[in-house]
């Protein structure tokens, strides 16, 4: 019986990860489709970015097929498959370094009964530069550790990450590293994010290696109201800097 139920649990995802994309014949009107879409852009230069789009059904089930034609800002995306594990695959919209128009990336989509809509578009980013983030690449466990930033403009979000070198108990000459406590917090443009020397430290066992900071810019875009609900569209770009610890 158990055989049974995991041969048939194999059959069933085999066929369902082999039975290709929704046919995109099916979709006629934009209102039977969900699109996820998501852009980065470098915040030192609104050109370097990479915008990516997933379609859907209305069973959610992925659509993909190269009749239907997506364009940012009137250049035209490449539609790309890839294949994952256990003989799934995902199909997808992408295309990078697209100059922005008006100050945002604009989406249309060509369905393959060759009607035209408008999918969504976003904000471009503002720029701002990493030197902007003044801090300690190096620093100590027995101080005050601060980090500071100003004119960070669409910044809205600090993302902090810890490694943390933990000593083997068996033999105190091997030493592994996991990841310590996490923190995302809001930010504005300007700011400054202190911690006191004391909670810099953990255990006798246990000391902190790297602190990594990612400053986060992230908006949400607009979508055309007709598409199906869980629709999405975000832009974000970061500023990553890293500070070690003796």
């Amino acid at each position: 019986m158990i055989r049974f139920s995991v041969l048939l649990f194999c059959s069933y995802f085999l066929l369902y990860s082999c039975s290709g994309p929704a046919p995109a014949s099916k979709i006629t009107v934009i209102s039977e489709v969900k699109a996820e879409i998501e852009i980065y852009q470098s915040l030192t230069d609104e050109n370097d970015n990479i915008i990516t789009v997933i379609l859907y059904d209305k069973k959610n089930k992925e659509i993909g097929n190269e009749s239907i034609n997506i364009w940012v800002n009137q250049k035209e995306t490449d539609y790309q498959i890839m294949q994952n594990l256990y003989y799934s695959k995902n199909y997808y919209y992408r295309i990078e370094h697209v100059q922005p128009k008006n100050g945002q990336y604009d989406l249309q989509i060509q369905l393959a009964n060759g009607k035209k809509f408008f999918l969504g578009n976003a904000p471009v980013l503002a720029t701002s530069s990493p030197n902007n983030i003044i801090y300690n690449k190096e620093a100590s466990l027995n101080q005050d550790f601060s980090i500071q930033w100003s004119n960070l403009y669409d910044v809205n979000t600090l993302h902090i990450s810890k490694s943390v070198e933990v000593e083997n108990k068996q033999n105190t000459n091997i030493h592994s590293f996991i990841e310590g406590p996490t923190d995302t917090i809001k930010i504005n443009a300007d700011g400054k994010y202190q911690i006191a020397w004391e909670k810099l430290l953990f255990n006798p066992k246990e000391k902190l290696s790297t602190m990594s900071f990612k400053f986060i810019a992230q908006k949400k875009g607009t979508l055309n109201p007709s598409l199906l609900k869980g629709s999405s569209i975000k832009i974000w770009g970061e500023h990553q800097k890293r500070t070690s610890f003796k």
